[in-house]
């Protein structure tokens, strides 16, 4: 007789808290600032959390969201430690990064805070588009609601979201490492 464990389907389609924890705790994430690490260490408890005991919730969301919160972090001191922004603009409210990073802004709209082109000089525009498409996928489509358009995250869609806010500033950081670690020690952060 075979005794076969049951797998959640939690389990099978989204990524371990495990792994995550590993993948969040790389050696790129000591670039991360104290408060961003700590949106990224909660989003990982969360998620930890509801893999181990699943609840009924008919939306993940809220695992995503300080994440997502401390993905915002990120790219303002990422594009800050490139260069991209001043330090008025960097501690500023009007930035938007969603605009920022937008690759469709119209030629007329493409001004000092359009940084699409930056990225992609800098680190491909294969990152540019993964910095985006993260933005648009893990960011706003958590964040915001559409009338007519109601998007739920389950708990598998959660964790690849989590997986995929890591990936995307792993790969960030490892296209300008050196650079980024020199700008940091000079400004002392």
């Amino acid at each position: 007789m075979y005794a076969f464990k049951t797998t959640s389907v939690a389990e099978v389609m989204s990524p371990s808290p495990q792994f995550l924890l590993e993948l969040g705790n790389a050696s790129w994430s000591s670039y991360l600032l104290p408060d961003v690490q700590a949106q990224v260490t909660t989003a990982l408890t969360l998620y930890e959390r509801e893999f181990k005991s699943p609840g009924t919730f008919a939306d993940y969301s809220f695992v995503v969201f300080p994440m997502s919160k401390g993905y915002e972090g990120f790219l303002k001191q990422y594009f800050y430690d490139l260069g991209l922004i001043t330090t008025k603009t960097y501690e500023g409210k009007r930035f938007r990064i969603g605009r920022a990073l937008n690759p469709d802004v119209r030629d007329h709209q493409r001004d000092e805070w359009w940084l699409y082109n930056d990225i992609a000089r800098l680190c491909g525009d294969g990152t540019a588009r993964m910095l985006w498409e993260t933005w648009l996928e893990c960011r706003n489509k958590t964040f915001h609601f559409f009338p007519k358009q109601v998007s739920r995250i389950d708990l598998p869609a959660a964790g690849k979201c989590l997986e995929r806010l890591i990936n995307t500033m792993k790969a960030a950081v490892v296209c300008r490492w050196d650079e980024l670690l020199i700008q940091r020690k000079e400004k002392g952060a």
